[in-house]
């Protein structure tokens, strides 16, 4: 946790943004993509929709540090990535967000960060469980 009052209300708000936006608009957008559940095409724009303005939200709060509140790894940093990283692989690009790029960049090079993402197999044996919490919580 970094020090300055500024700093860790940084990281807390973000932490709060990801759990409480973020993640939901991640089920909605991956269970399409996986076809998991199909979703109203209104519902589905208006999550992406949601989704930019998480990731304005995140861009404007990286300011010139490297990671979230600090020049070193932070509990938003980790909340924040378990989700942000996965978003190109569901169709939301970082063109618009250079700064999120490179901070995605710079976890994805910490040998911790490589270490704990889950292998393919890992995610296929995950699958069916996935999908079955999906559909509960989206019907």
């Amino acid at each position: 946790m970094p020090n300055g009052a500024n700093a860790i209300a940084t990281v807390r708000m973000v932490q709060m943004v990801t759990i409480t936006e973020l993640w939901s608009l991640m089920i909605r957008l991956t269970s399409e993509v996986m076809g998991f559940v199909k979703n109203d095409t209104e519902k589905l724009e208006k999550a992406r929709q949601q989704v930019f303005t998480v990731l304005n939200f995140f861009e404007s709060q990286l300011d010139d540090s490297p990671y979230f509140g600090s020049n070193h790894l932070t509990l938003a940093d980790i909340t924040a990535g378990t989700l942000v990283t996965q978003l190109p692989s569901i169709g939301v690009p970082f063109d618009d967000y250079p700064k999120l790029s490179t901070w995605c960049d710079h976890l994805m090079q910490r040998d911790s960060w490589t270490a704990t993402e889950p292998s393919p197999e890992a995610i296929d044996a995950s699958i069916p469980q996935a999908k079955a919490l999906m559909r509960a919580y989206l019907t």
